[in-house]
């Protein structure tokens, strides 16, 4: 599997098997790239619900038809028939003023699910519904459940966004123990573990 960065307000990862995670990036972006390399999108896996990671949903779904999978948790209001919780003032002065279309989720996962391969482990703190993808040792982190810092793995930053820093912490341990040999996370360069 190939896996091309495309990066926008946060970062979206198309694979060679036609999968886009996170709609972080102008529809655009996307339609060049999957041009570029070939690529049918056939799903759009969404980690969370935060504006960075689904502000071009819509545009992406309808360029290309897609399904859309997302947590169960956060599938009503990635559909727009629930508010988000916020963090702090920041991400409510965000979810206020940035509006986002709704999408219909497509299929909505459970921890432990595969999708077209890709094992779905939920990674809660930073959103109650956050959510993992894995395969063939690549993990696709959650959006913020892990950060690149340094070339490193890291927690997001306190504050601001996340909403549990200890159930975030629970989280980051528990996608690092299954040992991947890349990380892709949702902000900052890809991280190689090389195991």
């Amino acid at each position: 599997m190939e896996v091309y960065v495309i990066r926008g307000i946060s970062n979206s990862y198309l694979t060679s098997d036609g999968i886009l995670i996170d709609a972080g990036v102008k529809v655009n972006d996307v339609i060049r790239v999957a041009r570029e390399h070939g690529i049918d999108i056939k799903y759009l896996f969404i980690t969370h619900y935060h504006f960075d990671h689904v502000r071009y949903a819509y545009d992406i779904v309808k360029a290309f038809n897609c399904r859309v999978v997302a947590s169960l948790p956060e599938s009503a209001i990635i559909e727009g028939k629930e508010r988000p919780r916020t963090a702090g003032f920041l991400q409510l002065v965000v979810s206020t003023f940035m509006k986002v279309k709704p999408v219909s989720v497509d299929v909505k996962v459970n921890d432990g699910d595969v999708i077209e391969g890709y094992r779905v482990i939920y990674a809660p703190g930073h959103t109650p519904g956050s959510t993992a993808y894995f395969k063939d040792g690549v993990l696709f982190s959650g959006g913020d459940a892990i950060v690149e810092h340094g070339g490193k793995p890291a927690l997001p930053p306190r504050g601001g966004f996340t909403l549990d820093m200890d159930e975030a912490e629970r989280s980051f341990n528990k996608l690092l123990s299954l040992k991947p040999r890349i990380i892709y996370p949702g902000h900052g360069n890809p991280i190689s573990l090389g195991t």
